[in-house]
């Protein structure tokens, strides 16, 4: 089964533009499905799953499905958060579709599960105090200090994924407009401002900093490069930010996706279009999006316990 999944990889990085990243999430997820498959039931083919088969990996390995197949021994793990289930529920519902429409099988077992729903919790958000202490944080008299604070800058303003903003290329930027051009999921381009103080801090990085870091290496026109002159790494931005981070003492709780959650928050508390959010987020389906209506409510609802008389 293994050759099947890498060509239904492959299908889903050419035919349907994932990014690597989400690539590499289903390949993990669809090995261990298979693994799981054959270590329990021996099976080997497509053929031979059913419904059964998918809820017994659900249920002993996820632990998703209740009650537990008794009969089964030895392939029990951890207990996953909701979220990875229904991520694993989407892996194993995508390939089995594919299989379907490649005429690989006859039928798809997991047609008629039910979809298990996620556990969304609310995102950590910083105020825009904390957001400019983070900023201010930065000595941009240090040799990185501009690239750096032009990234968390882009975070921030923007409200870029780490991934599109590791793919930003001196090209993407639309300096004279305030936009950068951003490739996001699925390879959908779009436009999002971006704030005069991050773009002059970023035409500052452009001009003193980067050039002396693409001299060690051909950099093929990425804008944020690493000290080798290479393309940064998702681990080189969350080194950036967790080390600035400190300055709150919440480093543990900061990632760079907060400053896409707290840009998010922000604008919708300014009052901005939840349309336009999601278009600035990149967001293919607008309840994506409305978690940060709902962490705008707790705040009305915490401001109201705090101030108000008859609360």
């Amino acid at each position: 089964m293994d050759q099947i999944i890498k060509k239904y990889l492959l299908f889903l990085q050419y035919e349907r533009g994932l990014s690597t990243e989400t690539i590499k999430a289903y390949s993990s997820d669809l090995s261990k499905y298979s693994q799981y498959l054959f270590e329990c039931y021996n099976i080997s083919s497509p053929n031979q799953i059913f419904m059964k088969h998918i809820k017994s990996f659900l249920s002993n390995y996820l632990k998703y499905y209740k009650p537990k197949d008794k009969k089964i021994k030895g392939c029990n793990e951890k207990v996953y958060s909701g979220t990875t289930v229904s991520r694993y529920f989407s892996s194993i519902r995508g390939f089995h579709k594919y299989l379907l429409s490649e005429k690989i099988t006859s039928k798809d077992p997991s047609v008629y599960l039910d979809k298990p729903k996620a556990n969304k919790k609310l995102p950590y958000v910083l105020n825009y105090s904390e957001v400019l202490k983070i900023i201010n944080s930065v000595n941009i008299v240090s040799n990185l200090g501009l690239r750096d604070k032009s990234i968390l800058y882009l975070l921030y303003s923007s409200g870029l994924r780490v991934s599109e903003l590791l793919n930003l290329k001196l090209t993407n930027l639309m300096m004279d407009e305030h936009f950068i051009r951003v490739i996001g999921k699925g390879n959908k381009e779009r436009y999002v401002p971006v704030s005069l103080v991050a773009l002059d801090t970023i035409k500052s990085y452009i001009e003193n900093i980067r050039p002396e870091l693409s001299r060690k290496k051909e950099s093929l026109g990425y804008l944020f490069l690493n000290y080798r002159g290479d393309k940064l790494s998702r681990m080189g931005i969350w080194k950036i930010v967790t080390n600035y981070s400190k300055v709150l003492n919440l480093s543990n709780k900061i990632t760079p996706h907060t400053f896409r959650h707290s840009f998010a928050t922000h604008l919708l508390e300014g009052g901005a279009d939840l349309r336009v959010v999601q278009e600035m987020l990149g967001h293919s389906d607008i309840s994506t999006t409305q978690i940060y209506t709902h962490l705008n409510k707790s705040k009305l609802k915490e401001t109201y316990d705090k101030f108000h008389p008859r609360s």
